[in-house]
């Protein structure tokens, strides 16, 4: 349980009204850890003593499989300005709240554990004329939606939202912020798109792994896979980590051979190399759930599974994929360098 000073009351916000048009989906009710994003958020909340909760949403949300003790603490507020979008969720939760500070958050934020609540309270023990403070990642981006404001602010957001100005950046440019800076930006990320919703979900199924798996993939040989995964191993194996290779094949033939996709993978750095062949697979049994056992009984830090399309999920298409970044995004993927990514 996360403590605080309790010269002043702390509640939570939770903008949760957005209209998601990039997901084209509500986010907040997206499947995640056999609940949804939302509901998943509020659980999470009770790592810090909130005096209250406040979900800023715009349709009828019933926090039913919530714990009654904490379910008491949830009220929800839709907005008095809508189609405005943060502002306008910050003007409604706070004018209804009774607290003197509010941790906002959006609603995609599947990996945000609330740890940054001590550090993101201190500028405003030592300066009280702070109306917000923003928590600034190591990768240089600020986070306002994961950030500390003052309800003192509900009457200056009014007068912004009455002008039409919706924007949050420059309504803090107006008004007094301090910058938390050097946070972990793995717990700042949303899921805007699909795309990042896979990804999030890729990092989570690893987190339950002995061994973190990415799998390596395109639909026809010549699309550079082997290449792919090469490169990959060579800057993963300079950066430290042990990286074991699997080759899925269709071939039965798996003696070792000079300049074979798996002694490539060894010639790059990869602790060990193997091949999943159809005899290795019974007549019961899925090619997916043989290389992912394969993957287990590895000893190293991740696995890069080359498949064109039985590999284990998460999988990386390298058409699809930035060359420049697939090893910080295998590292995401994975959940190594948390602290960085």
């Amino acid at each position: 349980m996360i403590k605080y000073s309790h010269r002043f009351s702390l509640g939570l916000i939770i903008l949760a009204g957005g209209e998601s048009s990039r997901m084209g989906h509500d986010k907040a009710t997206l499947p995640w850890n056999g609940m949804d994003l939302l509901t998943d958020l509020l659980l999470r909340s009770q790592r810090a003593p909130f005096a209250e909760r406040i979900v800023s949403i715009n349709r009828d949300y019933s926090p039913k499989n919530l714990p009654a003790k904490l379910a008491r603490t949830v009220r929800t507020i839709a907005d008095n300005v809508q189609h405005c979008g943060p502002l306008g969720g910050l003007e409604a939760a706070m004018r209804d709240g009774e607290c003197d500070y509010y941790l906002v958050l959006s609603v995609d934020l599947p990996f945000y554990d609330f740890s940054p609540i001590s550090d993101i309270l201190r500028p405003v023990r030592r300066a009280p004329e702070l109306m917000a403070v923003i928590p600034r990642t190591k990768d240089g981006r600020d986070q306002p939606l994961a950030a500390l404001y003052s309800r003192e602010l509900v009457p200056a957001i009014a007068r912004q939202l009455q002008t039409g100005n919706y924007c949050l950046q420059e309504f803090l440019q107006k008004i007094p912020t301090a910058t938390l800076k050097s946070c972990r930006p793995a717990l700042y990320l949303n899921v805007n798109t699909m795309s990042d919703y896979e990804a999030a979900k890729g990092r989570a199924a690893n987190s339950r792994r002995k061994v973190p798996v990415v799998t390596l993939t395109a639909p026809n040989s010549g699309d550079g896979k082997t290449t792919a995964a090469e490169t990959a191993i060579a800057e993963l194996t300079r950066r430290g980590y042990h990286v074991a290779y699997i080759k899925s094949t269709h071939h039965t033939d798996c003696r070792p051979k000079a300049g074979s996709d798996t002694d490539r993978a060894r010639s790059a750095g990869a602790v060990s190399a193997c091949l999943c062949s159809p005899d290795m697979i019974g007549p019961e049994a899925q090619k997916e759930d043989v290389i992912f056992n394969l993957t287990q009984q590895q000893l190293a830090d991740l696995v890069l599974v080359e498949s064109h399309s039985h590999g284990p999920y998460p999988q990386i298409d390298i058409r699809q994929a930035d060359s420049a970044n697939i090893v910080n995004h295998i590292l995401f993927l994975t959940g190594y360098r948390s602290s960085e990514i």
